[in-house]
């Protein structure tokens, strides 16, 4: 007998019954599949899905999980505002600032601050705010990371106008707000292309002119500022040829005249304040931006072009006095090299390459009408590893035409280890080259020096001229002398021949005495 058990003998009608009832079932399974998964028509699919592709990818969230970021400074407590509530949500960035018919959430958000900036007085304001932010970031998306955050910036006020205070103020009296100032600020070491605005209740005497024009129109201005206020949004406004030119809003207390460009604490005037938010994105080992930046590599460029600019506020012999001159190539090549990030620092050695680079946009409008790229070899390299200089000011005598041969000092800020591709043929492929890595220094200009290993031609010349006058000299003379000194010798022995001549040898008497020249026996 087999293990298993035998089958169970069914009737016809039970057989039935079961058939139907699996029929039924899997109707319905079909159905609700078909009711869950509906096969669109053929012709249309393609296009549906294209529609729900853009649609998928215009709801996706674009804000990194984890930005590339680091903790910063802010206020104290009683200078926050409270940006949970749903009016600042609704801020508009590069847009005007909204009247209550465009955007009443807005405009109540803006009233709001503005009445928290009025409580408090300028120099706490200024004090309080930080001051580690550019322009730039105000106007990329990690400005939404910042609203409403107390911010300071230090520069150039180029025009200011006097503003009517809204409706809401005028038949509010009790708020205090009769009228309101705005000024255009180019912060220091930023370009004219990246200004901020600066919207305040105070206007400073230095500004005083601006109460006599009309409301809302622009006054030419030429003053150093301090600004601290409140970030309320970015706007877009008009440009020159037509383009748009976004802008940062803060709202504050009032501008502070200052004597001059801002200068940091301590002997140093060239110091560069490290703490600036885009200088933490410096990128070592990677080539340097050549492209339209992304959100990615913006902050290295703008941090380059502060560099650059900060640079060019001081001339080379300025920057000379302030370098360190013990720092190696080493100190920027190595893991050490982050400890020299943004430090000025001198080397001196063999300038053996120069070009003409075109300066961006931003650079010409901010007074730099040059740049250039030089390949410098320092004198206590074994290995002939060079490092890039940029600077913005020519070298006399020396045209920017590719390799050049100029002994020199230079004096710049130690910006990155920057990756470029090299001349040296790829071993492993002879189509390629190698890419190599060097320091990369910014500063204002190479300082021509003495060469070492050469001595000048008009030195050259001189000294060969002295050498041989002194030659001819020390040969007459010595002639003369030996002339003079044979000349005396004759003469003895002439008078010593002269005595015994003609006398008998045996007679009695001295022996003769022999010339002074005669050495027999």
């Amino acid at each position: 007998m087999s293990g298993r058990s035998a089958p169970v003998a069914r009737s016809p009608r039970t057989r039935a019954a079961l058939a139907c009832a699996v029929a039924v079932a899997c109707g319905a399974w079909v159905a609700a599949l078909g009711a869950q998964d509906p096969k669109p028509d053929a012709k249309q699919e393609p296009k549906q899905k294209s529609e729900d592709r853009l649609r998928a990818a215009n709801q996706l969230d674009r804000e990194s999980p984890l930005p590339a970021d680091a903790p910063r400074k802010k206020p104290p407590a009683q200078f926050a505002i409270n940006t949970d509530r749903l009016m600042f949500s609704k801020i508009e960035d590069f847009k005007p600032v909204a009247s209550p018919a465009e955007n009443n959430d807005e405009f109540n958000a803006w009233v709001e601050v503005v009445l928290h900036a009025k409580q408090f007085a300028t120099a706490d304001l200024e004090a309080a705010a930080t001051r580690d932010l550019t322009p730039v970031d105000l106007i990329k998306s990690v400005r939404v990371n910042v609203r409403c955050e107390l911010i300071r910036f230090d520069g150039k006020v180029v025009c200011a106008r006097r503003l009517l205070a809204p409706a809401f103020f005028r038949d509010n009296p009790e708020s205090g707000v009769k009228e309101m100032y705005e000024v255009r600020l180019v912060p220091l070491n930023e370009s004219p292309l990246t200004p901020v605005s600066v919207a305040f209740l105070e206007l400073p005497e230095a500004l005083a002119r601006v109460r006599a024009a009309k409301p809302g129109e622009w006054v030419d201005a030429d003053g150093w500022f301090g600004a601290a206020g409140f970030y309320f949004k970015t706007m877009s406004v008009p440009g020159d040829e037509g383009t748009m030119v976004s802008v940062p809003v803060l709202i504050g207390k009032s501008v502070t005249p200052l004597p001059g460009p801002p200068v940091p604490p301590g002997p140093d005037p060239t110091v560069i304040d490290p703490n600036v938010r885009v200088y933490r994105f410096i990128r070592d080992e990677t080539f340097m931006i050549e492209k339209a930046p992304t959100e990615q590599t913006w902050p290295e460029l703008a941090a380059y072009n502060r560099v650059i600019l900060h640079a060019h506020r001081f001339s080379a012999e300025q920057l000379e006095q302030h370098a360190r001159a013990d720092t190696t190539f080493a100190d920027l090549f190595e893991e050490v090299r982050r400890d020299f990030r943004l430090k000025n620092v001198k080397f001196e050695g063999r300038l053996i390459s120069l070009r003409r680079v075109t300066p961006s946009k931003d650079l010409k409008l901010a007074g730099v009408e040059h740049l250039f790229e030089g390949w410098l070899v320092w004198k206590d390299e074994p290995r002939g590893n060079p490092m890039c200089v940029i600077f913005t000011e020519p070298l006399e005598g020396v045209e920017p035409v590719g390799r050049v041969n100029k002994w020199v000092t230079f004096a710049g800020f130690s910006f990155k280890k920057m990756r470029y591709t090299s001349g040296e043929p790829d071993p492993n492929n002879k189509n390629k080259t190698l890419d190599k890595y060097a320091p990369l220094l910014v500063g204002k200009r190479p300082i021509p020096r003495t060469d070492p290993t050469t001595v000048p031609d008009t030195l050259a010349w001189d000294s060969f001229v002295k050498w041989v006058v002194g030659g001819i000299v020390v040969l007459v003379g010595g002639a003369g002398l030996l002339t003079w000194w044979y000349r005396g010798g004759d003469r003895a022995a002439r008078k010593q021949i002269d005595t015994v001549r003609g006398k008998n040898p045996f007679a009695e008497g001295p022996a003769p005495v022999a010339p002074a020249n005669d050495w027999t026996n």
